[in-house]
């Protein structure tokens, strides 16, 4: 399949510093729908080589993902701006280093079925549960069967991770009702790609803040918070080994009852790994 670039509805972001794009502090960025590629290289490229030279007189700049549409369309961000405003109080987005903030901190992950579990002790004329048999039973279950069913289950302490980014950015940017759709989009979505030296799967941005004056500033310091859970490469349920779990992966197990030598034991059916979390590039967020 050929990669095909056409310039999107919503195409230029555009900011002509006293009217002319030849001023060192005008800007444009161009929208660009890429398709015929999973690669997000290629689909940059493609892009970057389809835009013109120049916009309105603003040299081409740089070339960013703004989303992956599907598996193999991209809507691709190429940025117009002067090198020189790199050394300049009002240089492009692209031109600042955030800052970043790191928290590790305890937190709880409320668990109904255990890792690995055995049957310590069985009362007079009972028999102590076998490894698999211990292993599917709900953590505090009440022995009670359908409805009347509950398994207490247990708080664990886990790491809580988090992250804020923090980075000046174009004010006439970032208050645009275009830019604050984009971000909100993303909010609770899960990295698709690596981010940051965190592996896909790993991260969620959980949105932004900044706080800015109606009038006198070209830039505004916006800030961008993520969650952290890490990968497993081995994954046990129940006594089960269930291989590989991203971090914002569910796992949970199906049980169900049987009578064996006259006793009521628990059993483990099958075991679901669930997605419950959309996966979205980081890109756009322009960090």
């Amino acid at each position: 399949m050929s990669i095909k670039v056409i310039q999107a509805w919503d195409a230029v972001d555009l900011e002509l510093e006293q009217g002319s794009g030849t001023h060192s502090s005008s800007a444009a960025t161009v929208h660009y729908i890429v398709t015929g590629t999973e690669v997000d290289t290629e689909a940059c490229t493609a892009a970057y080589n389809a835009a013109p030279e120049e916009y309105c007189s603003i040299p081409k700049k740089s070339v960013s993902i703004s989303e992956r549409l599907t598996d193999n369309t991209w809507k691709i961000e190429v940025k117009f701006g002067s090198e020189s405003t790199s050394s300049g109080g009002d240089s492009g987005d692209e031109d600042d280093e955030p800052t970043v903030s790191f928290d590790c901190s305890a937190g709880t992950k409320h668990m109904t079925q255990a890792i690995e579990q055995t049957c310590v002790y069985a009362a007079d004329g009972q028999t102590k549960d076998s490894a698999s048999v211990a292993a599917a039973v709900p953590i505090g279950w009440n022995g009670k069967d359908g409805s009347e069913s509950e398994a207490a289950g247990v708080d664990v302490s886990i790491g809580e991770l988090r992250e804020t980014y923090t980075k000046p950015m174009s004010k006439s940017k970032v208050t645009g009702t275009s830019w604050k759709r984009k971000v909100a989009e993303l909010v609770g979505k899960v990295n698709s790609g690596s981010f940051k030296g965190w592996s896909s799967g790993e991260v969620m941005f959980l949105g932004c803040s900044y706080s800015a004056p109606t009038k006198g500033s070209k830039k505004v310091n916006v800030s961008f918070h993520f969650a952290i859970r890490l990968n497993e490469n081995k994954a046990t349920v129940a006594g089960h080994s269930v291989g590989s779990k991203k971090g914002f992966e569910y796992i949970w197990a199906l049980t169900d009852d049987e009578v064996k030598n006259g006793e009521r034991v628990r059993k483990v059916k099958k075991i679901y790994k669930a997605e419950v979390c959309y996966t979205d590039s980081f890109g756009s967020l322009g960090i």
